[in-house]
């Protein structure tokens, strides 16, 4: 939520190469495995959405030696991961950014803000 205040995300705990690889204007979905970091109440969901907005990494103060990348974000609803499993690679959640095959990025998209029971 750090990153929703400040306007910026960070990947892989602060690390420059996955910051590097994404572009201004690429969309971004944050899952969070808990409520907060790094002891908090199993969650398991993508709760924040938004847009890259900084040009390249900058350093981060949240990490020491850590980079972070501007960006547009909001919280949203909590989105289950199990409302988008069959859209998103579950094998890779745990190895931290990485791209969606466009398809499966719009299907997600199009779940974000819906009322869920």
């Amino acid at each position: 939520m750090r990153g929703v205040e400040g306007g910026f995300v960070m990947a892989n705990h602060g690390k420059r190469a996955p910051l590097a690889r994404m572009s201004r204007g690429d969309g971004v979905l944050v899952y969070s495995p808990t409520t907060t970091f790094p002891r908090g109440a199993p969650l398991r969901a993508i709760r924040i959405v938004g847009e890259i907005t900084g040009e390249a990494p900058e350093p981060s103060e949240v990490i020491a030696g850590g980079f972070r990348r501007r960006a547009s974000l909001r919280a949203i609803e909590p989105l289950p991961l199990d409302d988008v499993r069959g859209h998103l690679p579950v094998s890779r959640i745990r190895f931290g950014c990485f791209e969606l095959d466009p398809a499966d990025a719009r299907a997600i998209w199009s779940l974000v803000d819906q009322p869920r029971p």
